[in-house]
């Protein structure tokens, strides 16, 4: 994987720099070449001039401008020195010596209406300078010389490219081994956790790049999400396990006890009976409703009530638990807090928080229901020892035991969570408050979206 990266740094930079060095020979080619027509063309100006001048005063100035030529040929870094005739219609008519490079390359037109010419063909640059008119014909001075390219930039650029390329290939080796490293790592991490090695853990160095540390951090997260859900999953079963024996025991035993007629009080034992199967019916409902909302299963019959109705109505219907248990249960509600929301699924929520607050009780759960910023919020207070911090993020967690025990077993340890997806599904807040007062009790409320009075 290494190699593959580092394969794909140099060839990255080598196209870059192959890009970067065709573009930059082309603009120093032309600008080469369009130095050496601006001096040609400076050069023809100011001989053109000098021979005028020499012909103003000299009657044999064919013969000196014939000797100027021979002249300039022999100069240094002069390919041509022409005179180039054209008609008055600007037509090539010929040049002295003959032209290096193709006549068509001269605007004779321009030479012809007394304006100087200059350009590139191929690699020489030329300039032509009117010089006299006689006869229909005019004469123009022409300089040619090749354009002075520096060889010498082609191979400085392919010296500083392969020291590019080098250094590159050597910083690109570095990265990707380091990169590769942590993938690598990561990838092994990811097919033990896949394999059910949970506690996999990818150690982070200050060395990693924030990418790489962001997904080991990702991974590590992952990994101990998926523990603690194994764990959960475990304890929940273990749970149940325990939940299900326990009122099969007791209905086996007492039924066993009935049909062998061992027992003194058989309308006792099948009140036991009875009891203990409508305790283990609560509970594989209980289980079912949390499937049902886990694969999202289940269906709200929504329809606009008011809510203290339902409040009052099913936390009164558990007055007798309360009573048998010697705990008071104060109601407070006002008429007219109307909500849209699932009436049987919004009983649910009450009947299991009142359960679970007479579970810790000590003396007195409060029930109330009050509108609290455009929501009706569902309050179920407790006056008992309160949960400890530690506990405070789990409470929600089926089966989950808090540190300080229930004074009293009431309901099947199923009931905050299924208030938790309740109120989920119902689009309510849930909070909780604890130690409420004084440094003890419990306060959870369910906020949901109030509504208007049907009309």
């Amino acid at each position: 994987m290494g190699a593959r990266i580092t394969l794909a740094f140099v060839t990255v930079l080598a196209v870059a720099l192959t890009l970067a060095g065709g573009v930059s020979l082309y603009l120093v080619r032309n600008a080469a070449a369009d130095n050496t027509r601006r001096l040609v063309l400076q050069q023809t100006t100011d001989l053109a001039h000098h021979e005028q001048a020499l012909a103003r005063t000299t009657r044999n100035s064919p013969q000196i401008i014939a000797e100027v030529l021979s002249l300039l040929s022999s100069v240094a870094g002069i390919r041509q020195a022409s005179i180039v005739t054209t008609s008055a219609r600007g037509t090539f008519v010929g040049a002295v010596p003959k032209l290096d490079f193709s006549a068509r390359a001269l605007d004779t037109k321009d030479l012809a209406a007394g304006r100087a010419t200059s350009g590139i063909d191929h690699d020489l640059a030329f300039a032509a300078v009117p010089l006299l008119s006689a006869g229909g014909v005019h004469l123009a001075f022409l300089l040619a010389r090749p354009v002075s390219y520096s060889d010498a930039s082609v191979s400085y650029f392919l010296l500083a490219g392969g020291i590019s390329l080098l250094v590159a290939a050597a910083a690109a080796a570095v990265i990707s081994r380091r990169i590769a490293r942590r993938v690598v790592a990561a990838t092994g991490a990811a097919v033990r956790i896949a394999g059910g090695d949970f506690s996999t853990r990818l150690a982070a160095t200050r060395h990693d790049y924030a990418e790489l540390a962001t997904l080991s951090g990702s991974l590590n997260q992952m990994a101990a999400r998926l523990e603690d859900s194994r764990d959960l999953d475990r304890q929940f079963l273990m749970s149940v396990s325990h939940d299900l024996r326990t009122p099969l025991t007791s209905i086996r035993g007492y039924a066993e006890a009935i049909t062998e007629g061992v027992t003194p009080d058989p309308s006792r034992a099948a009140s036991v009976v009875v009891a203990e199967a409508i305790r283990l019916e609560r509970l594989i409902a209980d289980l079912l409703d949390l499937a049902r909302l886990d694969a999202h299963q289940f269906s709200l019959h929504l329809a606009t009530f008011d809510a203290a109705e339902v409040v009052a109505e099913v936390a009164g219907a558990l007055r007798y638990e309360f009573d048998a248990a010697g705990v008071a249960l104060e109601i407070s509600v006002a008429p007219g807090l109307w909500i849209r929301a699932d009436r049987d699924r919004l009983g649910q929520i009450v009947a299991n928080l009142t359960e679970n607050a007479l579970k810790f009780a000590s003396a007195a759960v409060g029930v109330s229901c009050r509108r609290a910023d455009g929501a009706i919020a569902i309050t179920v207070a407790d006056d008992g020892p309160g949960i400890d911090p530690a506990d405070l993020p789990r409470v929600f967690e089926r089966h989950f035991t808090a540190t300080k025990s229930a004074a009293r077993a009431v309901g099947t340890g199923l009931g905050l969570a299924i208030v938790s997806e309740l109120a989920e599904a119902l689009h309510g807040d849930l909070a909780i408050v604890s130690p409420a007062a004084g440094g003890k009790g419990t306060r959870i409320t369910v906020s949901l979206p109030g509504a208007g009075r049907p009309g």
